[in-house]
């Protein structure tokens, strides 16, 4: 089996869509739903999760968002390069 790199940009680019959608839902509810200085257990379980869950949730994807800008960079660097030579 050969390494497709076609395809596994999609696949890096596929799984960054779904991550950025997270991090923006989970963000939403923590602003929306979750307002600050809210005691914890004021608003109950949302969407079957509690604040802090949800806390968790928006700062383990929003790492792995990051980490995966990087993955796309790195995987585009030459394209990126070419850009910038190209304009002068």
């Amino acid at each position: 089996m050969t390494f497709n790199k076609i395809r596994f940009k999609f696949w890096v680019d596929l799984v960054l869509f779904i991550d950025f959608l997270v991090v923006a839902f989970s963000g939403a509810v923590l602003k929306f739903v979750y307002t600050a200085g809210q005691k914890s257990g004021s608003s109950g379980v949302v969407f079957l999760f509690g604040r802090f869950d949800w806390l968790k949730i928006h700062d383990l994807t929003a790492l792995i968002l990051v980490s995966l800008i990087l993955v796309h960079l790195i995987l585009n660097l030459s394209w990126i390069k070419h850009m910038f030579k190209g304009s002068s």
